[in-house]
Parts: structure tokens; sequence; C-alpha cells
């Protein structure tokens, strides 16, 4: 009987060491960081998040007034001297690959409610040869509306029209897709729904386009970023231009700082898409500049 137990004993225990040996031979899944220095790329989300749960971040985007290729960019200061735009950013992570935002721009004086998820992350054995990140935001224009005339109608050019609070309200999901090829270089495209429930009489209030960006390092904390945007739906003007912009970065561990050449002054999606950007086909562009801080919240140690 005592042979018997001692028999049992040795089997459980070689079963149990037998599994302990196969799950520690299993190599853990290792998951590629930085395809971004940041959660935005110039104007565009990146596939990145805020990193750590609980963590923060805070951003603010600047674009100075237009510059023009005659003497004026001298005597502007290259748009120094212009009305700017700039929008401030405040960054949350409540869970794990999730984010918060809130932000408010002058232009517009829109505040906009963000929520954004990274729901794949590229792996370093390929298993996933992408990250994919989604995100949703609403905003809220909080300027004053202009003066209403009589001869102002809704698009049935019979209604008098009238501001509404809804007019006050527009919205942008986004469906990203990017890849770091190797340590040098990475790229992404991202899918643009943007819905305005106010437009111009004739215009679109949905508006649909593709970011391309790119991000090619230079140096172990310099990167040249490029981006471009075809507008797919939702075209203004037979003039309207796509949005593009270029950028040098530095970035270092928790910060990034961006010096921008763009072709709009507008930041967020709604206004970015919609409106009519500058020639730059005849040398006109905003110059600007991106920074981004992450501070970093220790993880909560688990009691034993």
């Amino acid at each position: 009987m005592r042979t018997t137990r001692i028999r049992d004993m040795i089997a459980v225990l070689g079963i149990a060491t037998a599994a302990t040996s196969t799950a520690q031979e299993e190599p853990q899944r290792e998951y590629v960081t930085g395809t971004f220095a940041g959660t935005q790329v110039v104007n565009t989300h990146s596939v990145e998040v805020v990193p750590r749960k609980r963590s923060f971040g805070f951003m603010i985007q600047h674009r100075f007034g237009e510059v023009t290729p005659d003497e004026e960019a001298w005597n502007q200061f290259v748009g120094l001297d212009l009305p700017a735009n700039i929008r401030f950013a405040f960054q949350y992570s409540p869970l794990r690959d999730v984010q918060l935002e809130l932000g408010r721009s002058k232009n517009g004086k829109v505040w906009d409610l963000e929520l954004k998820a990274r729901l794949l992350k590229q792996t370093e054995e390929e298993e996933m040869p992408v990250s994919l990140t989604v995100m949703g935001n609403a905003g809220f224009m909080s300027d004053r509306f202009p003066r209403v005339g009589e001869r102002d109608f809704f698009a049935d050019g019979v209604t008098p029209f009238e501001y509404t609070l809804a007019h006050r309200f527009s919205y942008n999901t986004q469906i990203i897709v990017g890849r770091r090829f190797n340590r040098w270089f990475s790229a992404q495209l991202a899918g643009i729904v943007v819905y305005r429930n106010l437009v111009p009489v004739g215009g679109s209030n949905l508006t649909l386009a593709i970011a391309g960006a790119t991000r090619f390092k230079v140096s172990p904390k310099g990167s040249i970023l490029l981006e471009a945007s075809p507008i797919l739906e939702g075209r203004q003007a037979s003039e309207h231009r796509e949005p593009v912009a270029i950028a040098y970065e530095v970035a270092t561990h928790g910060h990034v700082f961006q010096i921008v050449l763009a072709s709009s002054q507008e930041i967020i999606e709604p206004r970015l898409y919609t409106l009519a950007t500058s020639r730059y086909d005849q040398g006109r562009f905003h110059l600007g500049f991106n920074i981004a801080r992450t501070l970093f919240v220790k993880p909560k140690r688990l009691n034993n």
C-alpha cells in the first residue's frame, strides 16, 4: 500500500515537472515598440498610445501664419508675426493600450474628447506583422456663431436658417494600421471618417480620407516625418488640395519635439480635412512645432 502511494506521488511530481518544463520552453511573445515616437505623427494620429497604464501625456501643437515665397516672408518673420493656431491636449491611460484625450484648439474655439485603443501589436516573431489602433473623437465648437441674415436659408432654400446646439458638434473616427520595418523605418495608413453637423450650402457633411505617414530615423534620436492625406469623399472644391506635412523630430524617453512645415494651419481633423489648404504648389506653407511629454506613473506593486 505504501509502495503504491509512493508511485502515485512520483507520477504526479513527474507530470508537474514536465508541464513546468514545457511552459518554460515556450518563448514569451515580444512586442515591437517605438513604431512612432509619440501618439501623433505630425498632424495625423499614430498607432501609438500613452505607453503605460495610469500614466499621463501633455501635448502642444502650434501652427504660425502662412509663409509666402516673396519678401513678405521676411517681413512677417516666416509667419511668426501673423495670427497662429494652437491646440493643447491632456492624455490619460486608464487601461493598458487605451488612452483618453481632452483637447482645446484656438481656431473655432473647439473642445474635443477622444478615446483611442491599440487592439493589435506587432510582434518581433512576426506572428502579428502589424499594429492596429482605433480612435473616436467628438468636437464641440464653443466660438460664437456669426449673425444670421434675413436671406439665409437651409439647403431647401425655403426654411429660414437658425443655429442650434447640434450645429456645434463634429465627429472623427480612424482605423490606423502601422508597421516598424526595421529600427530606421516605420510606416502607417489611416482610414479617416469625418462628419460635421453643419456645413456651408453645397458642402458635404461626410468627408473620407486616407492618411499615409512614414518615419525615417537619421540618428538615434532624430527622425524625418512625412505625411500626405488624399481626400476620397467630401472634397469641398475642385481646387481643394490634399493636406501634407513634413517634420524633423527629436525624441528622448518621454519627450518628443518636432519642427513642422504643414500645408494648413488647422490641426483637428474636422477642420484639417475640410477647409482649404495653402497653395503649397506655389511655395506657401505654415511653420509650426509639436511638443509632447509623457509622465510615467510606476505600476502598483501587488501584495504577496
